[in-house]
């Protein structure tokens, strides 16, 4: 035997004799389902840490619920369809605005007059100012008149905050919040507050259907913010900014259809143009809207709890619908463009901060109203809030020019925007929406104590990729 054929044998032989080379650990592999903020901030925090990541997404571009609208506005104006506001207490969202270099906006105007529109009569005030009850032809007790809108609601909501304890804290709710897990209307009743003033809680939106522990959950964690800001150029450059950084980690309509795991790995499958595929990973994440976590076919099933879960816990029923004009009238009557309405309707100006002259006044929907506009046609949409635009601006029918709108109610990835608790659903299936089941964890804005916020969407990334850095260490 010649040397060559020596070391030739000697090689074959080291597996069996204890002698091979360790080979290098493999880093380990997470599939995330979702390229929205949760599932782009989970993904970057992974790379980080040296992990190899996947991200499916079922459309063709990042951000999820995080959606400016470009299109058919002229001279470049964009509108927000989807998350449009940042406090100035939300620190993820601000970490990633200084990290991406983006630029910020105020989103509230400082000056001018807002409008409200309520029982018929249109009212203006100043920016920033509370409604003044004494200009609402309703029924309010003599209590309610001298205390004020904002005195009235101390009274029968934020004075309570207190007893609904941490709303940051891992295990929270703790104690007994039972009286809280009723709608807004309820509670507010119940601590003595009269129709006409319940109905000036929830002017311009639906809340009929939120639980008050959320909602007063949203307040506290809100209640040191000073100031509010936008992304200049559209809320869409953050997402955009960190799919950029993992390009060559996101698949692109790829809608999940299955996940399978066992104690050592997980499978999950896609379809993209109708094709399956199937990839494997370590750990998976979901961070897609609860009713399509609910409609993904998981295997061994998920508890019952969980299932439970995800299949109760909806969201909330929103569609926007943006008037273009070919000025911003309302300017000149030092009107800010904001304006509330009993229809039930929020209106905002997207585009105090643009150039130009043409403006945007955007309509904000919630709840059945959302739901009708949603089964209109465009142009019976259109019809709709030119309507009810014109009674708050009055001018808008005659300097409109064109609309777009999207409703997240038929949106097939979203199927609504954000998380709405309804009544003891916080209770009942918080804990469960942030539990993971074996190597399947979940993440997105209605398991962070910010719900239906950018911030609450970028902490439960960080918080689910933390907890997978540490799990495989």
């Amino acid at each position: 035997m010649n040397r060559r054929e020596f070391i030739g044998r000697v090689a074959t032989a080291a597996p069996a004799l204890g002698l091979a080379r360790q080979a290098a650990p493999t880093a380990p592999r997470a599939i995330i389902i979702g390229a929205g903020l949760a599932g782009l901030a989970a993904a970057g925090q992974l790379r980080e840490a040296g992990w190899e990541v996947t991200i499916l997404e079922a459309r063709a571009r990042p951000g999820g619920r995080v959606f400016t609208l470009r299109a058919p506005f002229s001279d470049g104006l964009y509108a927000e369809a989807g998350a449009a506001r940042i406090q100035d207490s939300h620190e993820y969202t601000l970490q990633y605005v200084k990290q991406l270099n983006l630029a910020l906006d105020p989103f509230w105007p400082t000056e001018g007059h807002s409008i409200a529109c309520v029982a018929g009569r249109r009212i203006r005030g100043p920016q920033g100012a509370p409604l003044d009850l004494a200009q609402v032809p309703l029924d309010f007790t003599s209590e309610e008149r001298t205390m004020g809108l904002g005195g009235g609601l101390v009274k029968f909501l934020f004075s309570h905050m207190a007893a609904i304890g941490d709303p940051t804290a891992p295990d929270w709710p703790t104690g007994d919040v039972s009286r809280f897990e009723v709608p807004i209307a309820e509670f507010c009743r119940t601590n003595g507050a009269s129709p006409a003033f319940v109905k000036m809680v929830a002017l311009g939106h639906d809340l009929s259907g939120m639980s008050t522990l959320q909602f007063l959950r949203d307040t506290a964690l809100g209640a040191k913010t000073r100031q509010w800001f936008k992304i200049r150029g559209g809320n869409d450059r953050l997402p955009a900014a960190l799919a950029a950084t993992l390009s060559d980690h996101i698949r692109y309509g790829a809608a999940v259809v299955r996940i399978e795991q066992d104690d050592r790995s997980v499978r999950v499958t896609s379809i993209t143009a109708g094709t399956h595929t199937t990839i494997s990973g370590d750990f998976v994440i979901g961070t897609a809207p609860t009713p399509l976590m609910a409609a993904i076919d998981v295997s061994p099933a998920l508890p019952e709890a969980t299932r439970r879960a995800l299949a109760e816990v909806g969201t909330l029923p929103m569609a926007r619908v943006h008037l273009q004009t070919n000025r911003r009238f309302w300017l000149d009557r030092d009107d800010t463009g904001w304006a509330a309405t009993d229809d039930p309707m929020d209106v905002w100006d997207y585009t105090r901060d643009q150039p130009g002259r043409r403006g945007i006044l955007g309509a904000y929907l919630s709840g059945q109203v959302a739901k009708d506009v949603t089964a209109m046609t465009t142009a019976a949409r259109e019809r709709f809030v030119l309507d009810r635009m014109e009674r708050a601006h009055p001018g808008t029918k005659a300097h409109f020019e064109a609309s777009a709108s999207h409703s997240w109610i038929d949106d097939p990835w979203a199927r609504g925007a954000s998380a709405e608790f309804h009544a003891g659903q916080i209770s009942r299936h918080l804990r469960a929406l942030r539990t993971p089941v074996g190597r399947l964890y979940f993440a997105g804005e209605h398991t962070s104590p910010w719900t239906g916020w950018m911030n609450g969407a970028l902490e439960s990334g960080h918080r689910v990729a933390a907890a997978l850095i540490a799990r495989a260490r």
